[in-house]
Order: C-alpha cells, then sequence, then structure tokens
C-alpha cells in the first residue's frame, strides 16, 4: 500500500487481549451520543486529557464535543499504544456504527487542535469494515483539470482501500493528515455493529 499507514491485523491478541471483551465493555458502559439532527449516522463519544471542548467541522457543519470520562479498556489500549509508538496520545475519539448504513465521510484529522507531528491509532472492534484512503494533492488536480474543461483520469484518483478487522491496529504516520484523507463508507452488505478508537495528539 502507497498510503502512509502500518496496519496490525490482530493486534489486541498480540498483546494478550480480547477484542470480544473490548468490544462488549465499550458497547454497554459508554454513555453514547447520538445526535438527532441526522446529521451524524453513527454514535460518538470523546475523551480528552485537558477536559477541553472540541468544536469539529464549519458553518452549518459545526459540531461540539464535550469530553467525557476515559473507561478502563481506553486506557488500556491507550497504554498499548503508547509503548508501541513511544508516543503520548491525549485524545482519544470513538465512533459507533451500528449497521451498513453508518459510514464517515471523507476528511483528515487536521483541525488545528491536532498534533499532526504525531501519528494516529485505529483500533477496530466488531464487524470488519473497509477504510478508504486518497491523495489530497491528486485530489486538487482532477479537480482544477476538471474544471478547466478537460477529462480527468479517474484512476488518478481511486483510493486505496484496507479491511480492518476485529481487533486490528491501523497506523496513520504523522504528517498523513497534511496530505492524505480517509473515510468509512457505508458497507455493500448486510452487517451488524463496528466500534472503533481513534488516539490523537493533541495541541492545547
Amino acid at each position: 500500500m502507497k498510503t502512509p499507514i502500518t496496519y496490525y491485523p490482530d493486534w489486541a491478541r498480540s498483546i494478550g487481549s480480547n477484542p470480544d471483551d473490548w468490544f462488549r465493555s465499550l458497547s454497554d458502559d459508554l454513555d453514547w451520543e447520538h445526535r438527532e439532527d441526522g446529521k451524524v449516522p453513527r454514535m460518538e463519544y470523546y475523551s480528552n486529557d485537558f477536559n477541553n471542548p472540541y468544536m469539529y467541522g464549519i458553518g452549518k457543519g459545526q459540531r461540539e464535543y464535550l469530553p467525557k470520562p476515559y473507561h478502563q479498556v481506553m486506557t488500556e489500549i491507550r497504554k498499548a499504544l503508547e509503548n508501541l509508538t513511544g508516543t503520548v496520545f491525549e485524545v482519544c475519539f470513538l465512533n459507533r456504527y451500528l449497521n451498513q448504513s453508518d459510514h464517515l465521510g471523507w476528511h483528515a484529522d487536521d483541525s488545528p487542535e491536532m498534533d499532526d507531528e504525531k501519528p494516529i491509532g485505529i483500533v477496530s472492534l466488531g464487524v470488519e469494515r473497509e477504510i478508504w484512503f486518497r491523495s489530497k494533492p491528486l485530489v486538487d488536480v482532477w479537480k482544477i483539470a476538471k474544471a478547466l474543461g478537460s477529462e480527468p483520469s479517474v484512476s488518478i484518483v481511486e483510493p486505496e482501500k484496507l479491511k480492518l478487522g476485529h481487533g486490528s491496529l491501523c497506523l496513520m504516520n504523522k504528517g498523513m493528515q497534511d496530505t492524505h484523507q480517509h473515510r468509512i463508507p457505508k458497507a455493500s452488505f448486510t452487517c451488524g455493529e463496528r466500534i472503533s478508537l481513534t488516539f490523537r495528539g493533541y495541541v492545547k
């Protein structure tokens, strides 16, 4: 894969943990937030060492997230991830996808509060779902060519795709949020739940 990531397919068991237990505890114990406006097609949970609110998006799409307490499973995963990377992760953002229709659109974790000099770790639990990656510069080239009336090659923005298995870790390299976007598309099959934990550095 050309995208600057490292994938650990069975990471949870490699550190002596049971991903089934992780999934069950997080699913049952967390005070999940589900926005009633329908603009967020998934459930969410946010924790931050500094107890600071986090603003995401711009304009009408802007949303505020208030930090909630860390769960012991989140703390366990964080400690193992920090030992692996030698990095301190001050933020954990969880998404809970209830079925095949829940998804996450194209974006980069590049808001000013997030430290792009640190990697980002995505731990996946539950149903295997795809994550897609695409290069920001190539997307910009494609848009410019289209605006000028030429016929840009669709292949130039063809995303790279990776299946995120139960208990896996996807580590996005530092600086990648400046150069790439990612998304979790709707699944092409009927499926149950997936929970993802995204660990990031924070600029206070």
